[in-house]
């Protein structure tokens, strides 16, 4: 069970609201919050959270939850590192999410370019390839084939993260840049 809540906490984020999806961003704002739901199967074995990304310059804080809101891990990523905690407030500390994630469960999860992708952007400071295809588009990035389907002009309301092992399912919803809801589809979505 601890490892399946770090594995939702490095890749994501509390029940929250549902509230619209923002407009296309052509950059990584200074600040945004997200919430949203994430499947990943892993093998023959799957997993389902809840989750919030807050993200600002000096730190990104994912927030994993259960279906009835109770927060049961969190995880924070600044220049100093990682730490996550769990539901007892037990932390663990590494120098980045990537390692920790290694650490506890064997592979390393895309937490850095996450921030990027949960907004349909490449990571700038990573080598990307997108290709059109008939749903929407796919980015390829650090090992990950990152699907996003066709919306018009609006961030992702949702994405699926590919790699041969595992496979990650996100419903975005609740979307706030700058501490400001954002326009588009007011619904919730699901992976």
């Amino acid at each position: 069970m601890r490892a399946l809540i770090l594995a939702l906490s490095l890749l994501l984020v509390a029940c929250a609201t549902p509230g619209p999806a923002p407009g296309a961003v052509q950059r990584l704002p200074d600040t945004y919050a997200v919430n949203g739901r994430v499947a990943v199967k892993a093998g023959q074995r799957g997993y389902s959270a809840n989750f919030q990304w807050q993200h600002s310059p000096a730190l990104d804080a994912v927030d994993v939850s259960n279906p009835l809101g109770q927060v049961l891990a969190r995880l924070e990523l600044d220049a100093g590192g990682a730490r996550f905690f769990d539901a007892d407030g037990k932390q663990d500390v590494a120098d980045d999410a990537e390692s920790l994630a290694e650490a506890k469960l064997g592979w390393r999860l895309p937490v850095l370019g996450m921030r990027y992708w949960l907004l349909g952007l490449a990571d700038p400071q990573r080598p990307a390839a997108w290709s059109a295809v008939e749903s929407g588009r796919i980015l390829q990035q650090d090992g990950w084939s990152i699907a996003y389907p066709v919306v018009d002009g609006h961030a992702p309301q949702r994405l699926t993260l590919s790699r041969p092992d595992l496979e990650v399912r996100i419903a975005l919803y609740g979307w706030q840049i700058g501490g400001v809801p954002a326009g588009g589809v007011d619904k919730e979505a699901k992976p």
